[in-house]
């Protein structure tokens, strides 16, 4: 027995050896071995690395935003729009996008120079974008800010707890209690060896896959299942029916206050809010809704499609929070043409455009005359 713990021992102490050894490199070597789109923000969880490459091949701006850089100092007489969101500022990449869209019509509409800033992060909702906008966002020193409300995710991933973070070019959900730092940076008590290996696997995995389905005409970002899965969990939010999950009600209080102190912030500043009400591809693809029902056997009556944005505009509503909801619009246009990129739930060129027009007819009145 003591011939096999000294022979177990002898490759056991070496791998352990190693792996330790791994980790700290890890920890030392990350801000100069993992220099990848995302980076490590203490403020905010993670942010966009400033003057990385797009996937369009743009860099982006000097706080990791989807646009050019804009002078901190406003020319006298432009009048400046900020808007903050999600992913959904990066769809269509820096020139299709639907704020770059926005910006190109109001330069046709008059004599006034009018500047739309692109200021959105991935992944991130409302309660992040509010510490987005208090640390890069008011540096611009908007006229207006318009926030990009996806009710897809927005309030299913407003846990009041969580903290998503960059770690070693990946992706983590801490919680707030559990933040702990040493010199400035993140420590997790999980492997960042097995963290790393596991989510690039995933996403090799998914991509291969989704190759694999797809055609010249169908090239889509997820496979059919995974899509498919995405959009019933949001589609859960929808669930008016007895059945449905009571936790969310916290995140609903979480989005409803940090909208509440957003808009005491901008006030303070005399600057105007206006809240976009974005819609998921399940309210306007009636046949992917068809399609969510079918796979997953619910019942069409337990969910109301309009339950996100009713919800929304009612607290606006109490606030005096002008909003401009782009539901109507997108169901009657996406009766007649394809608004949403395959499997992807961002939109495409059409859906871009139309975005902007939307915007474009309500920004409008609320530009004041030079």
């Amino acid at each position: 027995m003591k011939k096999i713990a000294k022979a177990f021992l002898k490759v056991i102490l070496p791998i352990v050896f190693v792996l330790v050894c791994l980790e700290l490199l890890m920890i030392i070597l990350e801000p100069y071995f993992f220099e990848g789109f995302y980076q490590y923000d203490p403020d905010l969880g993670f942010r966009v690395r400033p003057h990385a490459p797009s996937f369009d091949g743009t860099l982006t701006n000097q706080f990791g935003f989807n646009d050019v850089d804009y002078p901190l100092q406003k020319t006298t007489g432009v009048f400046r729009i900020l808007v903050i969101g999600d992913s959904f500022s990066w769809a269509g990449g820096r020139e299709g996008n639907y704020t770059a869209v926005l910006e190109r019509m109001l330069a046709n509409r008059g004599p006034r120079k009018i500047e739309v800033i692109n200021a959105g992060y991935p992944g991130t909702h409302t309660g992040e974008q509010l510490a987005l906008l208090r640390k890069f966002g008011l540096q611009y020193d908007p006229d207006l800010t318009v926030l990009s409300f996806f009710v897809g995710n927005d309030f299913v991933d407003a846990d009041p707890d969580r903290k998503r973070i960059i770690v070693n070019g990946i992706y983590l959900d801490i919680s707030r209690r559990h933040d702990y730092k040493l010199l400035n940076r993140p420590i997790i008590p999980k492997s960042r060896i097995w963290l790393f290996l596991k989510q690039k696997y995933q996403i090799w995995a998914e991509t291969r896959k989704a190759k694999a389905e797809a055609t010249a005409k169908s090239p889509g970002a997820f496979t059919e299942e995974t899509y498919l899965a995405i959009e019933r969990a949001r589609l859960e939010f929808f669930n008016v029916s007895h059945s449905r999950p009571s936790h969310l009600q916290a995140n609903v209080d979480y989005i409803f206050g940090s909208i509440a102190e957003m808009d005491e912030l901008l006030k303070s500043r005399n600057i105007k809010l206006v809240v976009a009400i974005l819609p998921d591809e399940f309210q306007v693809n009636q046949q992917l809704f068809r399609d969510i029902i079918d796979r997953y056997k619910l019942e069409p009556q337990d969910y109301d499609l309009k339950f996100a944005q009713n919800l929304l505009k009612g607290f606006l509503e109490s606030r005096g929070i002008p909003y401009v909801d782009f539901l109507d619009q997108f169901q009657a246009a996406g009766k007649t043409q394809t608004l949403y990129a395959v499997r992807d739930s961002h939109w495409n060129a059409a859906g871009n455009q139309l975005a902007a027009r939307i915007l474009f007819e309500d920004l409008g009145g609320r530009i004041p005359s030079p």
